[in-house]
């Protein structure tokens, strides 16, 4: 789908090698530059793969790697003439050094009009925090994703995977391919921004919605939702079992407890409304 793009990826960690990944995937012809030392997440681990770290590997396949110092002005020059012949930069090199080697999005796209350049962030292309760094479980805990998962009652959870490197990924990627369409049209490249915090932001857009609408802060289910009951997993008597009662065609189903898991002290859910499911959750989902 992607045949005859080529993509520059000055990229490291996950969020940005995550979008070079989906475009390497896509059949575009992904180079990434690494500095002589190779990418920090090589050495993620154990465990390894061949001296390499399994999370490299989870994001790196499909493309081509070439070793450049970028402390060395001959080898930066070297690659702006590679990029030149680029239809697309990817970068997520620390904020604000890109622009220090005079690879930085207003340079590159002025010199070359066509060019699609994309920055992946910790906290976004503009704001206070613009150019300060950021992991994810840091992003996790400064967007509130943390605080909304876990027990009630308990500490704030980190999602137990990346959820923000690879969702960033997913929308640079997302932003690449639609630059791509309408370069298509108007034969000029463009900046694409995306960010961890505006991720993590856009995951929890259901609970804004809710606290909009009620005023209410959502309570925090290990596995279940506030507005659909019962939507979470359960203990049972032999073995752990996820419910969900997304639709009214659904209810009727989920209340008939199959007779081989039938447990004296398990209540079936109340075929009622789901408001009126949610008003009496406790009744509802506890044992």
């Amino acid at each position: 789908m992607l045949d005859g793009i080529r993509v520059i990826e000055i990229g490291q960690a996950l969020a940005g090698p995550m979008a070079g990944e989906i475009l390497a995937h896509l059949g575009a012809d992904v180079v990434k530059v690494e500095r002589p030392e190779g990418d920090d997440a090589r050495r993620w681990g154990p465990p390894f793969w061949k001296d390499t770290s399994p999370g490299f590997l989870a994001v790196n396949a499909n493309k081509r790697s070439i070793i450049v110092d970028l402390k060395n002005s001959d080898a930066v020059a070297w690659l702006t003439t590679l990029i030149g012949d680029a239809d697309v930069v990817l970068q997520n090199l620390r904020p604000g050094s890109i622009d220090e080697l005079g690879l930085g999005a207003g340079t590159l796209t002025a010199r070359f009009p066509r060019l699609i350049y994309c920055s992946v962030w910790a906290f976004g292309a503009i704001g206070p925090m613009r150019l300060k760094p950021g992991y994810e479980p840091m992003l996790q805990a400064f967007s509130g994703l943390m605080m909304m998962n876990g027990d009630e009652g308990g500490p704030p959870t980190r999602v137990g995977t990346s959820i923000l490197d690879y969702g960033t990924g997913m929308w640079a990627a997302i932003g690449i391919l639609a630059a791509l369409v309408r370069r298509a049209g108007t034969g000029r490249g463009c900046v694409v921004d995306a960010s961890l915090y505006e991720t993590g932001l856009a995951w929890l857009k259901g609970h804004f919605a809710s606290f909009s609408t009620s005023g209410v802060i959502p309570e925090r289910h290990r596995t279940g939702s506030h507005r659909v009951v019962p939507f979470e997993a359960f203990e049972g008597c032999s073995r752990r079992r996820a419910r969900t009662n997304g639709s009214r065609g659904s209810r009727p189903r989920a209340c008939r407890v199959p007779s081989s898991t039938r447990c004296p002290t398990r209540r079936a859910p109340s075929r009622r409304t789901r408001s009126a499911s949610c008003r009496r959750r406790p009744a509802v989902t506890t044992r």
